[in-house]
């Protein structure tokens, strides 16, 4: 397995992959895993998403790798063929170099000059463990001359929980690729149950959410909260059958860049901070 970086505190054990875009590809709390680990670098060719928490930037689809920027237009390549898409950027591929590292805690940054994206960023990200859970800090900066468009998510892959609830008020309508129509549509049937308990397994979850919160719960013992900036949430968890549970908060729209209002634009030399923490929370009454 690729080199990785092991931080320790209390109940708490993580690892993150700088070589794997800084993915923290493993959460144990008492031994058992809260994020899916990834245990086998071969699965990482079939789903590259479905291990850890990969970052995404832009996150989600771009309908055909493309979208108009004042003014100029601006290409993706197409990684997504089946749909003619972009899908989730290369971030997740990219390797981050280690600022600093603690027994528990690490900082990580990558600095990109139009490799993976036409506009020139650094992102920096740092995670630490404290007794009640893992905490994580996002930093991006437009390090360019001009404004800065983007969407960005992290495809959370928790280790299937026996239920979970996600605060959603409205579903993306989507269309035969999988990209959405602009419209949102009233929750229904078991989305209903989101916002307050829901099961995972056995039942097929694919959709994109407006936020109606920040908190999700991840069974009877975990919160996950983020940041007020993830204004949607994507549900995924492979059919189903896998063992695993997508609870993604993104910031900014699927095909944002495509949308009007869908995506954040920071303006040169300006940064987005984000964060992100799974704690032990209250049983629910």
């Amino acid at each position: 397995m690729t080199d990785l970086l092991f931080l320790s505190r209390g109940r708490w054990r993580a690892a993150v992959a700088p070589a794997l875009g800084g993915n923290l590809v493993r959460l144990d709390l008492d031994g058992k895993p809260v994020l899916r680990p990834l245990t086998d670098p071969a699965a990482l060719a079939q789903d590259p998403f479905v291990f850890g928490s990969p970052i995404l930037l832009p996150a989600n689809r771009t309908r055909g790798g493309a979208f108009s920027f004042e003014g100029e237009r601006f290409s993706l390549p197409v990684n997504e063929p089946a749909h003619g898409c972009h899908l989730h950027g290369f971030v997740h591929r990219q390797r981050f170099s280690v600022e600093c590292r603690q027994e528990d805690a690490v900082t990580l940054s990558y600095e990109n000059r139009g490799e993976v994206y036409p506009f020139p960023f650094r992102l920096t990200v740092s995670y630490r463990l404290s007794e009640e859970g893992e905490c994580s800090l996002y930093r991006i900066e437009n390090t360019g001359c001009r404004r800065m468009p983007f969407t960005f998510g992290l495809h959370t892959t928790f280790a299937e929980p026996a239920w979970f609830s996600v605060p959603v008020s409205a579903v993306m309508e989507r269309d035969s690729d999988f990209l959405p129509t602009g419209r949102y549509l009233l929750l229904r049937g078991e989305e209903l149950d989101f916002p307050t308990r829901a099961v995972s397994r056995g039942r097929r979850l694919s959709g994109y959410y407006r936020a109606a919160g920040h908190t999700a719960r991840i069974g009877d013992r975990l919160r996950y909260t983020v940041s007020e900036a993830f204004d949607h949430w994507v549900l995924y968890n492979a059919g189903g059958r896998e063992g695993l549970l997508c609870i993604e908060p993104q910031c900014g729209a699927v095909d944002g860049l495509n949308l009007p209002g869908g995506c954040r634009v920071l303006a040169p030399g300006e940064a987005l901070r984000l964060r992100c923490e799974i704690r032990l929370g209250e049983e629910p009454r």
